[in-house]
């Protein structure tokens, strides 16, 4: 039987973006928009259950040093801490996988900011009801810049198997395609990664919507 649960989780993990060398000033709307072009792959932080749980907030912000010569990011650090090392960590872990368009910036400067307002995420699940509360580990899907500058949209249903001994996925695929390959496999590229507590949970079923807004579930 599925069922809809309300969680009230809002990241706002790439809101701003800078190419100038690091420093604490707030870039400018040219730099942002500058900077979110050269990025070809960002995927968003994870919201921690634990912090989320304990309602730990924050926001901090993180340099990047990238290699101009293959658009990688050879390393990650802090210029100011969240507050809280599990959201510090997160932040880091993510931003260590951005990529950019090779010779277009060595340094990258993002503020992020974890808070529990303003956003409201459905999930129907199968098997269990508390899915929320057993998550020890999910993000939203990347939007496939690819896909937003071609105005790609489109919504759908994934189901995830997960191995109730360890709590990882085992499995995903689409019960419903959102009718672009482009964002079925973002999709599914993220619900491979959640991981929930150990016993918890053996199916679940995501609801999952691409707008030109941003993603939902």
């Amino acid at each position: 039987m599925s069922s809809t649960i309300p969680a009230h989780v809002h990241i706002v993990a790439i809101s701003l973006l800078s190419v100038v060398a690091a420093s604490f000033a707030q870039p400018t709307p040219d730099q942002i928009a500058k900077a979110k072009a050269l990025a070809v792959y960002a995927p968003r932080p994870a919201y921690p259950y634990e912090a989320r749980s304990k309602h730990l907030t924050g926001s901090g912000i993180v340099l990047l040093n990238v290699d101009p010569s293959s658009g990688n990011v050879t390393s990650a650090q802090l210029l100011k801490s969240t507050g809280h090392k599990i959201l510090d960590d997160s932040a880091l872990e993510a931003f260590r996988q951005w990529r950019f368009k090779p010779g277009s910036v060595r340094k990258v400067r993002i503020p992020i900011n974890f808070t529990m307002q303003g956003f409201r995420e459905y999930v129907r699940t199968r098997g269990h009801s508390l899915w929320l509360h057993n998550a020890t580990y999910w993000f939203l899907p990347e939007y496939p810049r690819e896909a937003r500058d071609k105005g790609l949209t489109g919504k759908g249903v994934a189901v995830v198997k997960i191995d109730p001994r360890t709590g990882y996925v085992t499995t995903a695929s689409m019960l419903k395609s959102t009718g672009q390959e482009i964002l079925d496999n973002s999709a599914l590229r993220a619900f491979r990664r959640w991981r929930f507590k150990p016993r918890s949970i053996t199916t679940l079923e995501i609801p999952i919507q691409f707008t030109t807004k941003g993603v939902f579930y």
